[in-house]
């Protein structure tokens, strides 16, 4: 009986534990578990059909999802548009807005409903198509930058082209849909790290409102608030770091997006291109956080640090002189991306710079390069340019030389001249001056031979008498 009801007992304890593993083995509501705070070295998945994140200052690319396959931008073409009218623009310049300027767009598009002839400043314009995506206000820059919106579309895929966009074309200032209009994530990146390097554009980028005062068409204010979520602090999408960017949206292209952000001496740029719903947002905070975790930049040499020296040499009738020694180094300090975790010590450089050249020589001439690895991988190659000048010896230079080379022989010559006669009138009369002494010598001799004689003559011949 006793046995049984140990048995029993025994039974139910091992059905219990049982039971208490199949609960712990059960899947747990992840909403509370313990957030890993393992970083991930996996670069984020994201649902953009393209994109790429690139770091502002050097370049690099630190993600990339078919970044190189074209795809239609909507309204971040408009970046570009900012970018022109930046370069060859003033902001206090007036703005009229013509009749194609206003009615070419499709109705129902992005608009500030500027009315024809109406007269805004350049400042005003571009506040339009940054907050507002303005499509009338990308027109009228077109217009004012190149006389026509055609010739402004020429004027943009050309700018592209000299940026390096080997996939981009554009027919238009706004980005309303045209199958030939069209880039790439990697060729909008680079169009958005140019526009940085602009102080005006980076002065108003990550202004999220602006007021345009009445005008003589328009009795009102007229209030823009930006568009760009992840700007706007009370946005479910406000990201902290985002300084500025640039959306898009048309049914074809779906949602594109450009965004800068800067956390530390870190600049990102995202760029996401044919998104659905808000994943655009998503996509784009999910590559800056990967970014910023795994990557930074860093300043790593000035250029005194690489500075090297290099003879610059002539030849003239088979004849090879020097001519200067010139100082070869980066133009401006340099900046690599690496990882977080490692440090600006385990930079190694590999400067190859010839040390000598011949003439001429122009400031800014590139005469070697020096690249930076990191653990065996590749960084960045920067050149070493000239730091002076060294121009070739003309005829006239020539002659300059040769008869000031004939006047310092000349002038040796008379030198050696004066010296040799110096020393032979010094010599001569030296020898004179021996000389002289010596005869004087002599004669004292022989006067004072002639007294001794004279002496001993006259004691031999004394009188007799006169003997003592």
């Amino acid at each position: 009986m006793k046995h049984k009801f140990f048995s029993l007992i025994f039974i139910l304890l091992l059905l219990y534990s049982q039971t208490l593993t199949a609960f712990a083995t059960e899947p747990i509501d992840s909403s509370a578990q313990t957030p890993d705070t393992t970083p991930s070295t996996d670069p984020p998945s994201i649902s953009a059909v393209s994109a790429v994140l690139m770091d502002a200052t050097t370049g690099t690319i630190l993600y990339e999802k078919d970044c190189h396959s074209q795809q239609y931008p909507a309204s971040i073409t408009k970046l570009m548009t900012i970018l022109l009218a930046l370069e060859h623009g003033n902001l206090e310049d007036t703005i009229t807005f013509s009749h194609d300027a206003v009615y070419s767009i499709e109705p129902g598009s992005s608009h500030i409903a500027i009315q024809e002839g109406e007269t805004l400043t350049l400042e005003q314009v571009l506040y339009g198509i940054i907050l507002r995506s303005a499509n009338e206000c990308a027109n009228a820059v077109a217009e004012y930058v190149d006389g026509s919106m055609e010739a402004f579309a020429k004027h943009m895929t050309e700018r592209a082209k000299e940026l390096g966009c080997e996939h981009t074309n554009f027919v238009n200032a706004h980005g309303l849909f045209d199958e030939n209009h069209y880039t790439t994530a990697y060729d909008m990146a680079l169009i958005s790290r140019e526009l940085l390097q602009n102080d005006t554009y980076r002065s108003i980028m990550s202004d999220t409102y602006y007021v345009i005062p009445p005008t003589n068409k328009q009795t009102e204010e007229r209030p823009l608030h930006g568009q760009h979520q992840m700007l706007n602090e009370s946005s479910l999408y406000y990201y902290e770091y985002a300084e500025g960017g640039k959306t898009g949206y048309t049914v074809e292209a779906q949602n594109t997006l450009v965004t800068y952000a800067k956390q530390g001496d870190t600049e990102l740029i995202a760029v996401v291109l044919k998104c659905s719903g808000a994943q655009h947002y998503v996509d784009t905070k999910a590559l800056f956080e990967y970014g910023f975790e795994h990557f930074q930049t860093v300043k790593a040499f000035s250029p005194a640090d690489l500075a090297q020296r290099i003879t610059v040499t002539e030849t003239y009738q088979n004849k090879t002189t020097t001519k200067d020694t010139i100082s070869v180094a980066p133009a401006q300090d340099i900046y690599v991306t690496i990882p977080t975790d490692a440090q600006i010590s385990d930079i190694t450089t590999d400067i190859q710079c010839p040390q000598s050249t011949s003439a001429p020589v122009a400031v800014g001439e590139v005469l070697g390069t020096v690249t930076l690895s990191l653990h065996s991988d590749t960084l960045a190659t920067v050149d070493l340019t000239a730091q002076q000048q060294v121009s070739t010896t003309t005829d006239a230079e020539r002659e300059a030389q040769a008869a000031q080379t004939r006047n310092q022989i000349f002038k040796t010559v008379g030198i050696i001249i004066g010296i040799l006669i110096l020393l032979f009138l010094t010599v001569f009369c030296v020898c004179r001056y021996i000389g002289y002494r010596h005869r004087q010598q002599r004669r004292l001799q022989r006067k004072n031979r002639r007294k001794r004689r004279l002496q001993q003559h006259t004691a031999h011949h004394i009188p007799p008498h006169r003997k003592q």
